[in-house]
């Protein structure tokens, strides 16, 4: 062999080893993860159409830009000026990424803010009592309940019965709303019968609530706290209304729905929940005012202070151990019934900033952080609602995943901020595993009544909502009180 032949196979065998080097040094290509802000409706499938859906013509979409989900999340500039934002098209909502369903959110909180005849148009919905031909006597302090029944008990709420007191010793009251969409759905099918709800849901608990046109079932619930003389109320959405006094009763504190008073309130907290294509859960957002509450910082020891400044319902250097106790629990908790105060006062902190323990969901809360940014740089510096932002929202992470019967005990089927809470409307369930979002109440199990001889209600999809629970266990018993004989 010549030294030229033997010279050139040497190279190649060189070479050889060299690229059979390079090959397999190179990492294995990532296994692509399906996640929830990758599923998209690619085509759409057919859906089921509630009991009340009728055939209607879709109009062009107002709804959430698709955003990938590395980019930041930011407003679109067609929701302002705020007097002009539109309600979302929720028929042509798709679920892109996270970053859609808080613009979802903040979308609608400004639609539902926008003054109408000179009052924010959420003061306009329907109440869920007065379907049933009701005079609601006022707002209602979260979970108390008269002596006997009434028509302003609130059967199924959420967490534990206790009583949120603001730093004027007076509690903060409550009050919800349902939209057309919701209104219409009860209606057509008689839903304000006991009987009709129970036979609509028995022969098919795959149910669910509507949309009808672009504007899916929607229902609300706000926190309102009492205004006091001398108490600021710059940058705060304020009101008057009448609300029911409380008094001393047999079993504890209760309300008194034949004595109300005038006062003025202003907004604290607000729930935003609302049925789109593809979730007929409902997406559950929430809104409050920047000063509520202070957050807890990550790792924050029980002893230690969580905000060495002042808020609406929390005093600067307050511990993370005296924060967020239910009193009434304990029956440590007193009513001045001639003053209408309370004491002691609630100190209030937001466990979770976003809805997310640390390190979990961090492109949801980079999310809710960027929009909040951004729809607050776009607002009028005088638009009072330029004050309030994003908690979070929550969904599940299955398309049409909602089925008749589920507890969501657990996280697995749900995304978004799982450990969502409004610091002025769940105070005292935001670290309790079995109460610490939305869904671990709303759901769609077989629903128990809270006083006796009332029917159960089935386990549906309907069963999501308190709203139409309520209104179901209230028509109940309004029939039982107007059949009892005279005198009795």
């Amino acid at each position: 062999m010549s030294r030229s032949i033997l010279y050139a196979a040497i190279i190649v065998a060189l070479l050889t080893a060299v690229a059979v080097s390079y090959w397999y040094l190179q990492p294995e290509p990532a296994t692509p993860v399906k996640t929830e802000q990758n599923l998209t409706k690619q085509p759409p499938p057919a859906t089921k159409k509630s009991a009340s859906q009728e055939s209607t013509t879709v109009e062009p979409a107002v709804a959430p830009k698709t955003v990938a989900a590395s980019s930041s999340c930011t407003a679109d500039p067609s929701w302002f000026p705020h007097s002009q934002t539109q309600r979302t098209n929720d028929a042509a909502f798709v679920s892109s990424s996270n970053c859609v369903f808080h613009q979802w959110a903040w979308q609608n909180f400004l639609w539902l803010t926008q003054e109408v005849n000179g009052q924010p148009r959420f003061l306009s919905f329907t109440s869920p009592e007065s379907l049933l031909g009701m005079d609601a006597e006022g707002l209602m302090p979260r979970t108390l309940k008269s002596d006997a029944a009434t028509p302003f008990d609130e059967f199924l709420q959420a967490g534990t019965d206790g009583i949120f007191v603001g730093h004027n010793n007076r509690a903060v009251y409550y009050s919800q709303y349902l939209d057309d969409t919701f209104v219409t759905f009860i209606e057509k099918n008689n839903l304000t019968d006991p009987a009709a709800l129970r036979s609509l849901v028995t022969s098919d608990p795959t149910t669910e609530f509507p949309i009808i046109g672009t504007a899916g079932a929607m229902e609300l619930k706000a926190s309102w706290l009492i205004v006091e003389p001398g108490f600021d109320t710059t940058g705060m959405f304020t009101t008057q209304t009448q609300i029911a006094q409380l008094k001393n009763g047999s079993s504890g504190i209760v309300i008194d729905p034949s004595s109300t008073e005038t006062v003025t309130v202003a907004l604290v907290g607000f729930h935003i929940a609302g049925i789109v294509e593809g979730h007929p859960e409902m997406i559950w957002a929430t809104f409050e005012h920047k000063n509520n509450a202070p957050n807890v910082p990550p790792g924050l020891g029980l002893e230690e202070p969580v905000s060495d400044q002042d808020f609406t319902f929390y005093t600067a250097n307050t511990t993370l151990a005296d924060c967020n106790i239910n009193y009434a629990s304990s029956d440590q908790i007193k009513l001045d019934e001639s003053q209408q105060t309370l004491t002691p006062i609630t100190q209030a902190c937001r466990q979770y900033q976003f809805g997310n323990q640390p390190g979990v969901n961090s492109s949801n809360d980079q999310h809710i952080d960027s929009l909040n940014a951004s729809v607050q740089a776009a607002l009028d510096e005088d638009d009072v609602w330029k004050n309030y932002h994003e908690v979070g929202a929550i969904w599940m992470n299955k398309i049409d995943g909602l089925q008749p019967g589920m507890s969501f005990a657990n996280d697995d089927d749900l995304t978004g901020s799982v450990s969502l809470s409004n610091s002025t409307i769940e105070t005292f369930t935001q670290v309790a595993s079995t109460e610490n979002n939305c869904f671990r109440c709303h759901n769609t199990l077989q629903q128990l009544p809270q006083q006796p001889n009332l029917e159960p209600l089935p386990a549906s999809n309907l069963n999501i909502s308190h709203a139409l629970m309520n209104i179901y266990f209230w028509s109940q018993s309004n029939a039982q009180s107007t059949n009892q004989p005279s005198g009795e």
